[in-house]
């Protein structure tokens, strides 16, 4: 009888100690952290389009060089974010770097309006200031053929980009602020599209 009641009371002992482990195993399961759920797939691709957009782009600006007796263009190159077409235009209106040894093609004050590509044209629309204060980098019929010019070599570097059609205030002719669009500085006047131009690109001797 003894023997029989000691191994009831070993089996009961077992049995609480069963049932204590899996109480145990049970809460620990349950305080495990849960994976994090991936990232949703929206704002994923609003991250990535974002770093695009931020992505730096390698531009050539053309600036005023002058050449023993010869006024033409050389070429500066400058790192840029967003849009290529609107930030090389905004950076060639800037002018060179302040220890560069070119000149500004464009008065500073100018500001660009609107500018987009299709069907190979680049259509770029610029404020007043391009007639109006003309003057900050002279007026001649060089320098108005290099501003034209270095406007097109400029946005003619896209592989986009086979001409460029530059508005001023919307439009190519007209009378804004007493001067009339098509004569643009006088001398060369405001073609209906500008066309890259290598010839005046200065290339230094051998």
């Amino acid at each position: 009888m003894e023997l029989r009641s000691t191994s009831k009371w070993a089996l009961r002992v077992l049995i609480i100690l069963l049932l204590a482990a899996l109480t145990v195993f049970a809460a620990w399961g349950c305080s495990r952290t849960e994976p994090a759920e991936p990232q949703d797939k929206e704002e994923a691709g609003e991250d990535t389009e974002g770093a695009a957009e931020e992505q730096e782009t390698t531009v050539t600006l053309y600036f005023r060089y002058s050449a023993d007796t010869q006024e033409l263009l050389a070429p500066e190159e400058r790192a840029v974010s967003g849009d290529p077409y609107l930030r090389a235009m905004q950076e060639l209106i800037a002018g060179p770097a302040p220890d560069s040894q070119l000149y500004p093609v464009l008065p500073d004050t100018v500001q660009v309006l609107d500018i987009g590509v299709e069907d190979g044209i680049c259509t770029v629309n610029v404020s007043k200031e391009i007639l109006t204060d003309a003057n900050q980098v002279g007026v001649s019929a060089s320098g108005e053929w290099l501003a034209l010019t270095a406007i097109a070599n400029t946005l003619t570097q896209f592989a986009e980009v086979d001409k460029v059609k530059l508005l001023v205030e919307g439009v190519q002719s007209g009378m804004i602020e007493e001067r009339f669009v098509e004569d643009f500085w006088g001398h060369m006047g405001l073609p209906e599209y500008l066309e890259r131009n290598e010839d005046l690109i200065y290339s230094p001797p051998l």
